[in-house]
C-alpha cells in the first residue's frame, strides 16, 4: 500500500503521538502549577515534557510535509541493521517495556544504565556498523545520561529513586 506525503508513517506517528501526549497532559493539568509554592512542583517536570513532546510533533510534521517523497523513503536505510523500519521501533519498544519492569525490580540506577546502553549501542551500531567502538560509546553514553538523571532527580528535586537492594 502506497502511503501519500500527507499519511506517511512518520506523520501517523506524529499525530498518534501527539493524541497521547494530549491525554497526558490532560492529567498534568490537574496537577498544581508548577511554581505555586515557589518552587518546582510535582507538575514541573511533565509540564516540560508534554511541550517537548508536542515540539517534537510538530517538527516530525512539519518535515514531512515539505519532504520530498524520494527522500522519504531513503531515510530509514542501514548498511547494518536489515528492515531498519521495523526492527528500529521493535527493539525501541521491547526495550522501553524491559526498562519499565526493570525499574520495579532493579532500581534507576541499575535499569536506567542498562536502557540507555543497550538503546546507544543499538544507535551506534546501526551509524557505524563498529561493535567496539558503538559499545564504548553506549557505555559512555549511559553512565553519563544515568549519572546526571539521578543528580537532577534525587539531588535537584529529593525525588525517591528506587535502588537496587540485594
Amino acid at each position: 500500500m502506497k502511503m501519500t506525503r500527507f499519511m506517511s508513517g512518520q506523520v501517523l506517528f506524529a499525530l498518534a503521538l501527539a493524541a497521547l501526549n494530549t491525554v497526558y497532559a490532560s492529567q498534568v493539568l490537574q496537577m498544581d502549577r508548577p511554581f505555586a509554592t515557589g518552587e518546582p512542583g510535582p507538575a514541573f517536570f511533565p509540564t516540560i515534557l508534554c511541550a517537548f513532546l508536542y515540539l517534537a510533533c510538530a517538527r516530525i510534521l512539519f518535515t514531512e510535509i515539505r519532504a520530498e517523497a524520494t527522500s522519504r523513503a531513503d531515510d530509514a536505510v542501514s548498511d547494518h541493521v536489515p528492515n531498519l523500519r521495523l526492527v528500529g521501533p521493535a527493539i525501541a519498544i521491547g526495550l522501553t517495556a524491559l526498562f519499565i519492569v526493570g525499574f520495579f525490580y532493579l532500581g534507576y540506577l541499575v535499569a536506567g544504565f542498562v536502557y540507555t546502553f543497550l538503546i546507544a549501542l543499538f544507535f551506534n551500531f546501526e551509524r557505524s556498523g563498529a561493535w567496539g567502538s558503538s559499545a564504548l560509546t553506549a557505555a559512555i553514553v549511559a553512565f553519563c545520561v544515568t549519572l546526571f538523571g539521578w543528580l537532577f532527580f534525587v539531588q535537584v528535586f529529593g525525588l525517591y529513586l528506587p535502588v537496587w537492594e540485594f
